[in-house]
């Protein structure tokens, strides 16, 4: 092993072996530690240790749990990348593991390119965006940090240009530049980030060509044949700078971004400043971008609309600084009551209408609303509500964003786009899915993961575009999708194609449009702020708009049980609950009974994804739809819409509606509730979803009403933690 002598490398090797035979370590730790022995990982340095010396180290100790948590498995992309805690090991996130995953990036972008790069007009070049996490960000430079610098070594060794945002940069604006800025055109993207993930994590999204995030596995089987770390080829930072690799970007981005974004409001005027006779100007905003990137865009994008943000916008100023430390927000996730006491502690000083806090790479918002008098009374015993602020969920945003979209686009146009739909992921409210139906409009219900609807709107873009052009269509005068303005795209889309007025889910992301394919923060926290003020001149704030909407289309409450279990042996508790469910499917779920359960894994007998009902009998499976036209996406039973395999818009974009295969089970219940499995893909949890539905018609939106959905609500959580617990204690002890 390198410099170790053979004696003692064997012998490390042998008691390795001797552990794994023994069960104090799995046989995946004990491979993987034995590959990264070998000599090209060994010498490896991470954070000043050579890894050979570590895993010498942790046997010498006798440290196997430790080594199991360590080296358990293969950090792998997920739901959205590769991420985990800094450190050493093949579960962790570090050079190697970063360094492997650009590698194998780089080399899918050097075989796309060849096949159709120049045909599609782009460069043979990526574009690396990065929040303020260590590693992603030198705060004594203010620009990339080593882990940025050593994959641009790497995409620069394979004769890739690399643009470099200035310093730490939005998640959606990366997405946006890859397709939407004059002057520049790269293949594809990468983000250094982790997302909402503790201070410890760091991680790596790669981006496709169309501007969303990867979705097929191509660049993980790539990844899956680099067997030495040898094969990972790279060039010094510094030298790749000298020969013209490396190019500085950011502020022409940045503009670009304003003012296509701009395009997504609502209620402006010809200039594109918010309209004073709907939206009042005094409305008042706290914003924190949780020490990450959003501090680069949302001030200007809010300027841009006419937005006084010298008097209205209010910074959390010790928090928009980039600080990977994240020091006053530990865990800087808005899903997380905590994380916001800061920017409510600020909003209550200068009573704001509304609190604004975007996560590091700035793809998630948190929102607090500040209650009236009467409001707070009557929610003064709600556990949303912290000092007069009520923070709404992930859902209630959502819900507050569909109906405002829908009803203002109706309001300032008369009607809706023809051939327009909303996209909410499967575990996300079914009361967007009402207000859309109310709408007419269709919903499509990818799964977890943003990069499913990122790839949606790339395909209802690519069918316009080629329809248009066979028809000769004026639009295409321009010579590309990209140069339309929003209002040009719509026409395009509802006339040829599908057109997406708004996409979002439970976990505090959404988009509007498709400059972006990802989740984006700054565009959604505009709209926020437009909405606030919308309702502010009408005398009602978003909590009181939320309550108006529940009377018309019936309660919802929808909260994800994220249970954590760690390390190796946490990994084993997250497959034998899954098992467990799939063993003995649930018939009965808090007193209500199950009437349809889907499983996005291939049935082993059969091959296919299957619905059934709860004696077992198949309601039906992946098979593809009889009539493209017909099929909207749903199978009805009773009078409940359960999703179906196929999305409604097959007849769009045909075989890539169906719905990738999935770890996630989904049981919907006679009332139309639904619960929902899945092991994170980012985290070491497994999620259990509750989405509880009320009654429909006379009674709706009452206070027993809700009582009753509360009341469900509480004892669906208690059952769904009981049997995980009871599986992890029975894992436990068999360990």
């Amino acid at each position: 092993m390198g410099d170790m002598p053979d004696a003692v490398y064997r012998a490390i090797c042998a008691r390795l072996e001797q552990a794994c035979a023994e069960g104090q370590i799995k046989q995946s730790t004990c491979t993987n530690a034995l590959s990264w022995l070998h000599p090209s990982f060994a010498a490896v340095v991470i954070d000043g240790e050579r890894v050979g010396d570590v895993i010498c180290q942790l046997v010498a100790r006798g440290a196997w749990k430790e080594l199991d948590d360590r080296f358990f498995e293969v950090n792998r992309f997920g739901t959205a990348g590769v991420r985990g805690r800094l450190g050493i090991g093949t579960a962790l996130f570090n050079k190697i593991i970063l360094g492997m995953g650009v590698e194998a990036h780089a080399r899918y972008i050097e075989k796309a390119y060849a096949d159709n790069g120049k045909a599609l007009g782009r460069e043979k070049a990526v574009i690396l965006a990065y929040d303020s996490r260590r590693g992603s960000y030198d705060p004594e430079t203010g620009r990339a940090g080593f882990l940025v610098q050593e994959a641009a070594g790497i995409y620069a060794a394979h004769g890739i240009r690399v643009y470099l945002f200035d310093s730490v940069a939005p998640t959606p604006e990366l997405s946006f530049a890859i397709t939407e800025v004059d002057g520049i055109r790269p293949y594809a993207g990468g983000v250094f980030t982790a997302s909402h993930n503790p201070a410890s994590d760091n991680g790596f999204k790669p981006y496709d060509t169309y501007g969303g995030q990867i979705v097929h596995d191509a660049v993980q089987a790539i990844a899956d044949t680099i067997a030495d770390y040898s094969e990972v080829v790279s060039m010094p930072y510094d030298e790749a700078v000298s020969r013209g690799y490396i190019a500085v970007v950011g502020p022409d981005i940045d503009s670009a971004y304003i003012e296509k974004e701009n395009q997504n409001a609502i209620w402006v005027d010809e200039r594109g400043f918010f309209r004073t006779d709907k939206i009042d100007p005094k409305v008042r905003v706290v914003f924190s971008s949780l020490n990450g990137t959003a501090q680069r865009l949302l001030p200007r994008v809010l300027a841009r609309r006419g937005f006084d943000i010298e008097r209205n916008l209010l910074m959390v100023a010790a928090q928009c600084i980039p600080d990977g430390l994240f020091p006053t927000c530990p865990k800087p996730n808005p899903e997380e009551k905590k994380t916001l006491y800061e920017a409510i502690k600020q909003a209550n000083e200068t009573e704001a209408d509304i609190l604004i806090a975007t996560d590091p790479d700035a793809d998630r918002i948190g929102v607090g609303v500040r209650l009236g008098i009467e409001e707070r009374l009557r929610f003064k015993h709600d556990s949303a509500v912290h000092e007069g602020y009520y923070l709404l969920t992930g859902n209630q945003q959502l819900v507050l964003l569909t109906d405002y979209i829908l009803s203002q686009l109706s309001a300032r146009d008369g009607t809706l786009p023809p051939q327009s739909l909303i996209s909410k992921t499967l575990v996300s409210t079914d009361l967007a899915k009402e207000i859309a139906d109310a709408y007419g409009i269709m919903t499509v219900e990818p799964l977890v993961g943003f990069k499913y609807l990122g790839e949606k709107l790339a395909l209802y873009a690519a069918d316009a575009w080629r329809s248009a052009q066979r028809n000769n269509d004026p639009l295409c005068a321009g010579g590309s999708y990209t140069r339309l303005s929003r209002q040009q795209r719509i026409q395009l889309l509802s006339r040829y194609s599908l057109c997406c007025l708004f996409g979002g889910e439970e976990s505090y992301g959404s988009l509007i449009g498709d400059y972006v394919k990802d989740k984006d923060a700054i565009t959604v926290g505009a709209m926020f702020v437009e909405m606030a003020g919308f309702y502010r001149a009408r005398g009602k704030t978003l909590i009181g708009k939320l309550e108006d909407i529940y009377q018309r289309y019936g309660y919802a409450r929808e909260e994800t049980i994220s249970l954590s279990y760690e390390g190796a042996s946490g990994n084993d508790v997250i497959r034998a609950i899954m098992a467990a469910l799939r063993k003995r499917p649930l018939r009965e779920i808090a007193g209500k009974d199950v009437i349809a359960a889907l499983d996005y894994t291939p049935n082993p007998e059969t091959g296919r994804r299957e619905c059934r009902d709860a004696d077992g009998r198949l309601l039906f499976d992946d098979t593809p739809p009889a009539d493209p036209l017909a099929h909207n996406g749903y199978y009805t039973v009773g009078n409940v819409a359960v999703p179906m395999f196929w999305h409604g818009d097959y007849r769009i974009i045909g075989d890539k509606a169906r719905l990738p295969g999935s770890n996630m089970l989904l049981y919907i219940l006679d009332d139309g509730s639904k619960i929902v499995v899945r092991p994170s893909g980012t985290e070491p949890k497994v999620k259990f979803y509750i989405l509880a539905r009320g009654i429909r018609g006379r009674g709706q939106g009452s206070a027993q009403d809700k009582a009753q959905v509360d009341a469900f609500f509480i004892n669906a959580k208690g059952e769904v933690t009981e049997f995980a617990n009871a599986v992890a204690a029975s894992v436990t002890a068999h360990c």
